[in-house]
């Protein structure tokens, strides 16, 4: 698939075994300003090079070697720090649907991701074999709202969930709820309390610290916020709205207006997914649903310095990243479903020059991440894995410790029935010889007619276990409620007109009598009527004051 730039265009082309770029380095040295270059000139020009010590002088030959091996090491200590981490990968499969949201620890031994089936699950490199389950899953954390992002807190011992609500919790590191921050203003009585972006204090649960009311020139003058982040050194907050304007904010300012701001830097109406600041504060790159990647310079914030188009964007959690070295930029690529292979499109900062392109798995590439520590790359998918890459010379740690521990054999004490589903074993009598009035088995063709029912995904699907509680993962939950009020059958007695449902049984009680006509048969065939219906005069003066006059 090709991917055009504003520079150039090039095809994107598979990633060699250990793929060494050689443009970032011309870019590092390209980046010097024209003082720093100037003083490197003066300086070559009047002092020269510098003298050997009167001790360096006068080594012997093997001082000077031992000297030649250690320059040698640091350079190839720099060739290891350009090399991709791709020429490895293990896949984490434990979602149902599309991972949104990644986050590694900073020492990078814990990861955690969240997808749109509403689970957050928490991942120990550490900890895992190669059969590489999650310690601890949390299932639907913001109820049935599907998780936007997760990020750990720099510390590493607690991270913080976003999801579709209007609400974020925190959680420790073990998977454990520390609390859940209050709502915003959810209904419309002030106008500067929508369409903002929010500054929450960590320890104060209850009050925003800042809130920045964002204005837009579209009709109504407002906009959804889709991106925002905040500068590595916390100087600038950059935000992206709906309509395509950027807007940046100093945070030493009272930020009631932004102090940057370029409109249609995107295409309106298109979903701007992520804007991440590279390590030196001077670059952003954005990502948008119109296909396009874009990288801005702050110090001259007019138009992109550079621009990739052609690059599909199907998800809005779809992000962007500067590699650790500052040196390239990572993307994911989007695809049809089961039409082809996720790629990583890595491309060069300085020009975005088409450096790598990286094939990770099926479906799309959504969710990109790229730890410097471990020197490791995790890529979440549009089919619910996540595919950590790494490299056997230059990673260490992460992905390396799990990839090649197996798993320990369970012996009988070791099951656990209340754990494990797979080792609940089920006992059916039938099933056995001498049970049966015939062998299945025995019967001409029967061993094809059984690997012709093995092979159908029907009639071998293992049943669905009853869902009970709250429903999850797209089906409705059932409750002692919901089961009791099955067996019910609606009483429709209150719909019936009481004279008529006595009335309609008059014919039969009287072609044949059951309860008392039968003991009158004999002495009183003939029913008798009383005359009056008072007994006395008292009674009927009485009741006669009782009725209203005509």
């Amino acid at each position: 698939m090709p991917v055009s730039t504003s520079v150039r265009s090039m095809p994107l082309h598979p990633l060699l075994s250990e793929h060494k770029s050689e443009s970032p380095e011309k870019a590092a040295d390209t980046n010097l300003s024209a003082p720093e270059a100037d003083d490197e000139d003066d300086d070559d020009s009047v002092d020269g090079p510098m003298p050997l010590d009167a001790g360096s002088a006068n080594l012997p030959a093997e001082k000077e070697d031992d000297l030649d091996d250690d320059d040698e090491s640091e350079d190839d200590d720099d060739d290891d720090f350009d090399v991709i981490p791709v020429t490895r990968q293990i896949k984490l499969s434990d979602h149902r649907r599309t991972v949104s949201a990644v986050s590694l620890d900073p020492s990078g031994a814990r990861l955690v991701t969240g997808g749109r089936d509403c689970t957050v699950k928490l991942w120990d490199f550490h900890g895992m074999n190669d059969t590489f389950r999650p310690f601890r899953s949390i299932d639907e954390p913001c109820g049935g709202n599907p998780i936007r992002d997760l990020q750990f807190s720099n510390s590493g011992d607690q991270f913080l969930i976003a999801s579709g609500s209007n609400q974020v919790k925190l959680y420790d590191r073990e998977g454990s709820a520390v609390c859940e921050y209050t709502k915003g203003d959810m209904y419309l009585r002030d106008m500067k309390n929508t369409n903002t972006i929010r500054i929450w204090n960590v320890e104060n649960k209850r009050q925003n610290k800042a809130v920045i009311s964002v204005k837009s020139k579209e009709k109504g003058g407002r906009t959804a916020i889709t991106a925002a982040t905040y500068s590595p050194d916390g100087k600038i907050i950059a935000g992206m709205g709906q309509d395509g304007e950027f807007r940046l904010w100093a945070t030493d300012t009272t930020m009631l207006r932004p102090t940057h701001n370029i409109e249609a830097a995107h295409m309106p109406n298109s979903v701007t997914s992520s804007v991440s600041f590279s390590l030196d504060n001077q670059s952003i790159i954005t990502r948008s649903s119109d296909d396009t990647l874009k990288l801005w310079d702050i110090r001259s914030f007019r138009k992109p310095v550079a621009t990739v188009t052609d690059l599909p964007c199907i998800y809005e959690e779809s992000n962007a990243i500067f590699s650790p070295n500052n040196r390239l930029v990572v993307t994911g690529v989007s695809v049809k479903k089961g039409e082809n292979i996720g790629k990583l499109a890595i491309f060069d900062r300085t020009n975005f020059a088409v450096v790598a392109s990286v094939d990770v798995g099926m479906g799309s590439v959504v969710r990109v991440l790229w730890n410097g520590k471990i020197n490791q790359i995790c890529a979440s998918t549009s089919e619910g894995s996540v595919h950590v890459l790494y490299d056997e010379r230059v990673s260490v740690a992460g992905a390396k410790f799990c990839a090649g521990k197996k798993a320990k054999g369970k012996g009988v004490d070791d099951i656990s029935f209340a754990e494990d589903d797979s080792a609940r074993i089920i006992i059916n009598p039938h099933a056995l010889p001498m049970y049966r009035d015939d062998n299945f088995l025995s019967r001409r063709g029967g061993k094809r007619k059984v690997s012709k029912i093995r092979a159908d995904p029907v009639a071998t699907r293992k049943p669905d276990r009853p869902l009970t509680g709250p429903g999850r993962g797209g089906k409705v939950g059932t409750s002692l409620t919901n089961h009791i009020m099955k067996g019910l059958i609606k009483d429709t007695m209150r719909d019936e007109d009481p004279r008529e449902a006595i009335l309609k049984h008059a014919e039969e009680a009287q072609t044949n009598p059951f309860w008392i006509a039968p003991a009158y048969q004999t002495t009183q065939p003939k029913p008798i009527m009383a005359e009056k219906v008072y007994e006395d005069a008292d009674e009927e003066d009485r009741a006669n004051k009782k009725k209203r006059p005509n």
